[in-house]
């Protein structure tokens, strides 16, 4: 049986209680032989679908306990590519976290040559349709879009005049499935990755440029930036279905069962962070879910950090919030029921 589970973006709040759950889940799940060996997910999710495919739980603890502490920010790494661009304290943090929790033992566990294990992190590629560099002006019509994704959708901020695309880096990736859009997720890029899928232009900062995520660089590439996955890509099933530049990866990570960690408290399947579209009814999504081959996890609770939180006592109040209902969860029949079925 191929587990696969996908780790929905939502920020540090909503990602310290999803690091919760998922430390209980991972725990049991390797227990009972049902680890996932594909994982994926934008922003904090790609980040704790990295956490998720070192296969310890032990990762997971690792970031939320230091998280936003003073110790924390000085493993920044100023050396790193990107790193002498704007920034603000919370990106800081965000680049201490990453090169901190994910050092040399933690990817041993991502990169052990198995090819059945599979790390899928999305990240959004923009440029400007105009050609034009993309600048602060450009930055901050992105914080706008991403500050408004919750308004009506009349009241959205959509700005035009650029191009978007989700661009996923996965590792252990088949020649075949690589392309522009899918890109090898590698030792030599696997923070800077990591950073892009949770980049908010403005919000954290300045973007990174493709030479950063040593993406390979294509000629679309030009002009472009790396940001959040999840301006593009939050819930991979309708690009997996029907768009022809991702058939091969979604063939590549083909699943019996799949368990979604959902953000929303609702637990709407956003397709991506503009909230147009949500892809609970789409049929094949309700055929998953009636067939026992989908599992939704999403808060039961409010989540009590927010977006940008670096309060350390937060952030784990909201985080032993997660794993007191992920242990909930994981003796409730119905997700007893989807693991033993």
């Amino acid at each position: 049986m191929i587990y696969s589970w996908i780790l929905d973006s939502g920020g540090a709040g909503r990602g310290a209680w999803q690091g919760g759950v998922i430390y209980k889940f991972m725990r049991w799940c390797r227990e009972n032989a049902c680890f996932p060996s594909i994982t994926m997910g934008a922003s904090a999710g790609g980040y704790a679908a990295a956490d998720v495919a070192t296969g310890t739980e032990k990762t997971v603890m690792k970031g939320w306990t230091v998280w936003g502490k003073q110790a924390l920010m000085k493993k920044a790494h100023p050396d790193v590519p990107g790193a002498d661009r704007k920034t603000n304290r919370f990106r800081t943090n965000l680049r201490a976290s990453v090169f901190y929790v994910m050092e040399e033992e933690e990817q041993e566990g991502v990169f052990d040559n198995e090819a059945h294990k599979k790390l899928m992190v999305f990240t959004t590629r923009v440029r400007r349709k105009d050609g034009k560099k993309f600048e602060g002006g450009d930055r901050f019509r992105y914080f706008l879009k991403s500050a408004t994704r919750k308004f009506p959708k009349s009241l959205k901020y959509l700005p035009g005049g650029y191009i978007e695309d989700p661009v996923v880096f996965a590792s252990n990736l088949p020649e075949k499935c690589e392309s522009e859009y899918v890109r090898p997720l590698k030792r030599e890029n696997y923070h800077a990755v990591i950073e892009a899928s949770c980049l908010v232009p403005f919000a954290m900062g300045s973007p990174l440029l493709p030479e950063d995520v040593n993406a390979g660089l294509y000629e679309t590439d030009r002009g472009s930036v790396f940001i959040d996955g999840g301006y593009t890509l939050k819930m991979p099933m309708v690009i997996f279905e029907e768009d022809p530049r991702f058939r091969e990866l979604a063939h590549w990570a083909r699943a019996d069962k799949i368990v979604i960690f959902c953000c929303d408290p609702n637990g709407l399947l956003w397709e991506n962070s503009s909230r147009m579209r949500s892809l609970n009814s789409r049929p094949s999504v309700v055929k998953a879910l009636g067939e026992n081959r989908l599992l939704i996890v999403h808060p039961d609770h409010q989540v009590e950090a927010g977006f940008l939180c670096t309060d350390n006592r937060k952030i784990m109040r909201t985080f032993h919030r997660g794993q007191e209902q992920g242990q909930r969860l994981l003796k409730s029949e119905n997700v007893r029921r989807f693991f033993n079925n």
